[in-house]
Parts: C-alpha cells; structure tokens; sequence
C-alpha cells in the first residue's frame, strides 16, 4: 500500500508540475494589447465622402463561419467548439460572402472573423473576404480574440485550440487613420488568458467639402461576463467617446454586435431560458444628439444551444446587432437581411444613410 501510495503521489506532482508549466507558458505569451493602437491600412482607397450623397454600411458577426444553422456551441448551452470539418467551415463561409457580394455596401463592419485559428480549420476568413470584395475596398483588421490555446470543450478533437480573430473593416472610400480602442474591464487569471479582448476600432474619414469628419466605429461587446460588469465598463467607454465626438461635431456610425439587448427590443424576444441572457441596454443610455438604429422585424441572433430549426418555438431570438447613428446624418433605411441563420448565429443589418450639410 505505501508503495502505491508513494507512486499516486508521484504522478500527482509531475501532473501539477505540466498544468503548472501550461498555464505559465499560456501566461508568458498571453495576448496584451494597449488600450490605443494605431492600426495599418491596406489598399487604402483615394475617394472622399461627400455630403448629401446616399451610401450603405452593413454590419454582420459572422460567427468565425462556423456557427450555421447545423451548428450547436458550447458556451451557449451546446456541445461542440467547431464545424466538423473544413469542408463544412468552407460552405458557410461561401455563404457568408455571397451575403456580401449580394449586398453592395460602402462599408462593411464585421465581427468574429478568424485570421489563423484552429476552429475555422486555420483558414484566412480576413483573406478570402477581402478577395471576394475585391481591391477597391480599403481595409483594416483588428485582433480582439488572440490566444495560445482556449481548452474548450473538453474533447480531444473538438476543443478550440489556437485562435487569431477580430474585427475586419472594409471601405470604400480614403481612411485617414484607424485606432483600436481596448474596452476596459477583464477577466480575472486565469480565465483572462484564454479569453477574447473586447474592443472596439475608430475609423476616421475626411468629407469633402467639410471640416469636419466621419467616424466609422466596428465594435464587439462582451457576451459571457456573469454579472455584467464588463458590460457596464465597455458602455460607459463608449458613451465617453460619442460626447466627445458630438463636442467635435463629426459625423458618427457605430455599428456591430452590442450583445445587448436595445430598448426599443426588450419584449419582442423575451427570455425562455436561461442560458444565455441578453442584458438589457439602459434606456437613457444615448447621449444626446444620438440614435439607435435597428431593424425590430426580425432576430439579429439566436442562441447556440442546438442545431436550428426554424420551426421550433423553444428558439432563444435576440435583437442586439444594429447602429448608433449622430443627429447630422439623415438615415433612409435600417433592414436586416434574413438570411435564417444557415451561415452564422447572426443576421446582417444593412443602414443606408446620408451626411446632413
């Protein structure tokens, strides 16, 4: 017996001595970013804005195009952390660019999109996105998903290993510089380690015929924070951001995934679980001199607890994609483009707007 005890104990250090060293080595090499960073441009385009003129901006959280109407995950009550093969990964992603091809837009604000990761089969989304688009588009990337490895699901094939992903921005017209905004707020260790860094990415853009500019904000706000205070930190940043930018007098669209609830949606999808809730945004959230714009006709997302299915009535819907418009930008229309969800857990909204004079 105390020989089998000695050689338990034995295997018990050299098993916390290996996650010891794991979690070291995930530590040393965790991904930090600043809470400002200037980001590069590429192809960047030689067009203006004008004012009075009728452009789109479409924003869509594409899900790592991963996530699909066959697709269940685990951080939402489901199983699984990928596709089950490339092939699979691929279609979706086919998918999700013709949405955009068929979907001509000035701008293009998209979340979730993998560089190099081990979920999406190390295919570069960024890449393959910006060549269906084409040249005429300038572009910026921006990380708020980098990490070594992310253990989840517990699975030998399934979990999701190596992640490079973020937000992909893409424009039609001269972008005169793109700052990545770290939100405040973490996780605590060792959580914090394998876990997205929020943030959002300012884009500003000279009008011609006007001193002043237009800011274009791609923006992915946190999701799995328990209590909420993540949440809170990343609003109150924001708001900040679009008071100063009123003070300025610029032009502001912010767009993207909230993961929040809007005021105008809080009873349209109400909750029928509770494994993932959409907090409700504050109602007196807004500065002045500021709109939400969203589409109420049809869910932005569903919950990930199963594969979809159109037809069933236990679906968790949510309303929390959509726009953040100033009161000197006239907008003619805000739609969802419904797709059903059979290429990401989100729909795209599409905005059409104009500069005032």
């Amino acid at each position: 017996m105390k020989k089998i005890g000695k050689i338990f104990l034995k295997v018990l250090v050299v098993l916390i001595l290996i996650v010891g060293a794991f979690l070291g080595y995930l530590t040393l090499f965790e991904y930090k970013p600043g809470k400002l960073e200037t980001l590069s441009v590429e192809t960047n385009s030689t067009s203006e804005v004008a004012l009075d003129t009728s452009y789109k901006a479409l924003t869509f959280n594409i899900g790592y195009a991963s996530l699909g109407i066959d697709e269940d995950f685990v951080m939402d009550g489901g199983k699984k952390g990928r596709t089950d093969s490339k092939s699979v990964m691929q279609g979706y992603l086919d998918g999700i660019t013709g949405i955009l091809s068929d979907n001509p837009s000035d701008f293009y604000l998209l979340q979730e999109v993998d560089l190099k990761s081990r979920r999406s089969y190390y295919v570069n989304q960024v890449a393959e996105i910006k060549t269906t688009l084409g040249d005429t588009y300038s572009e910026t990337f921006a990380y708020n998903f980098k990490a070594q490895f992310v253990p989840f699901p517990v699975s030998f094939t399934d979990y999701i290993g190596y992640v490079e992903s973020g937000l992909q921005t893409l424009s039609k017209f001269d972008i005169d510089e793109a700052v990545r905004h770290q939100f405040p707020g973490s996780f605590s260790w060792p959580l914090r380690i394998a876990n997205l860094k929020r943030a959002m990415v300012v884009h500003e853009l000279s009008i011609n015929g006007s001193d002043k500019s237009l800011m274009v904000v791609n923006l992915h706000m946190s999701a799995y924070d328990g209590d909420g205070t993540l949440r809170l930190q990343e609003m109150a940043y924001l708001k900040i951001f679009l008071d100063e930018q009123k003070t300025l007098g610029n032009y502001v669209i912010v767009g993207g995934d909230f993961n929040q609830t809007f005021p105008d949606a809080k009873d349209i999808y109400p909750p029928i679980q509770d494994i993932w809730i959409a907090y409700d945004m504050e109602d007196d959230f807004l500065p002045l001199g500021y709109d939400f714009q969203i589409d109420l006709n049809h869910p932005s997302c569903r919950l990930l607890d199963k594969p979809y299915d159109p037809t069933a009535l236990d679906t968790q819907y949510y309303i929390i994609d959509g726009f953040i418009v100033s009161d000197n930008i006239t907008v003619e229309s805000v739609v969802n483009l419904n797709h059903g969800f059979l290429f990401s857990d989100h729909n795209p909204v599409q905005l059409s707007f104009k500069l005032n004079p």
